[in-house]
């Protein structure tokens, strides 16, 4: 046990210790003759411990992100396919477009914006 190592404990005493393992016994039903008794006194104080909702939506959170990181992670850094299509774009003139400018300039606007907010 591993209370039993810290200094000062009075789990350092034996009687107390040997009392603790007896309750212990006692609670799982293969006790000695006083376990009624003793499973009376444990059973009187029990410990809880409760999650709260936002703990729970935290958890369900980390695993949202936990499940996109290891998909991030599967894909390749460079595909082929998507390179192919920005090469063909750039070919037929896409990004010289007026629409293709008018995005990019709100988008850039719109991180310069977001930076003067922090």
């Amino acid at each position: 046990m591993a209370m039993d190592k810290i200094n000062g404990s009075p789990l350092l005493r034996q009687g107390i210790l040997d009392r603790f393992r007896g309750t212990e016994r006692s609670s799982t039903g293969s006790g000695t003759s006083g376990g009624a008794a003793a499973e009376g006194k444990a059973g009187a104080s029990t410990d809880q411990a409760n999650i709260s909702e936002a703990a729970r939506q935290l958890v369900d959170l980390k695993q949202a992100v936990d499940v996109g990181r290891n998909a991030l992670a599967a894909l390749p850094d460079v595909r082929p396919e998507k390179v192919a299509a920005a090469r063909e774009r750039l070919a037929t003139g896409f990004y010289h477009s007026v629409e293709v400018r008018q995005a990019v300039a709100e988008r850039v606007a719109g991180v310069i914006n977001s930076l003067d907010n922090l």
